[in-house]
């Protein structure tokens, strides 16, 4: 179990999928995140790619976001997205898909795209380009990447590219 850190739902627990398979993102570096992009939350229209417990999307909608859609291939995944959108009495919109396939199909556009995938999957140049070339990001939109490795990126894409390090982890936040 990890917690929300800050907002409507601070200090709430949030299940966690018993599986070696993800990775729930730390409090400290969602805290840093959400201290970066604090000027973007709120009303937000929020997207958790690779979500696995939500706990990007959730702190979000805690923190004033408008509304939040998570994608994560995996059974067990969504089955805990449900319950902790249940626990919280939040409506939230949940994709048990593939995360390349949602963003090859999906219309709407996000202010706020939250991309962790499991470390090991290097998909981060994949997913931003396909967001980019699907127009998915509204105008003044962020991309928040989380990686274990430093990223090469084309940085020419965004206004604004800022790395934060917390420990092993590394936070990539891109502004359009």
């Amino acid at each position: 179990m990890i917690r929300i850190t800050s907002g409507t739902f601070r200090s709430r627990l949030l299940k966690t999928p018993d599986s070696t398979l993800t990775k729930p993102t730390m409090d400290k570096v969602r805290l840093g995140v959400f201290s970066a992009i604090a000027d973007r939350v709120n009303n937000a229209y929020v997207l958790d790619l690779f979500a696995g417990c939500g706990s990007y999307g959730f702190e979000a909608l805690s923190r004033g976001a408008k509304s939040a859609t998570f994608v994560d291939k995996g059974y067990e995944q969504v089955q805990c997205i449900k319950s902790n959108a249940n626990n919280l009495n939040v409506n939230v919109s949940v994709h048990m898909r593939d995360v390349l396939s949602f963003l090859n199909e999906t219309s709407e556009k996000y202010d706020l795209i939250f991309v962790d995938p499991p470390y090991k999957l290097n998909c981060y140049n994949e997913v931003v380009d396909l967001i980019l070339k699907r127009n998915l990001l509204t105008d003044n939109g962020i991309i928040v990447l989380e990686s274990e490795d430093i990223l090469s990126l084309d940085e020419t894409k965004f206004a604004k590219v800022k790395m934060y390090k917390y420990g092993l982890a590394k936070a990539y936040i891109l502004r359009k």
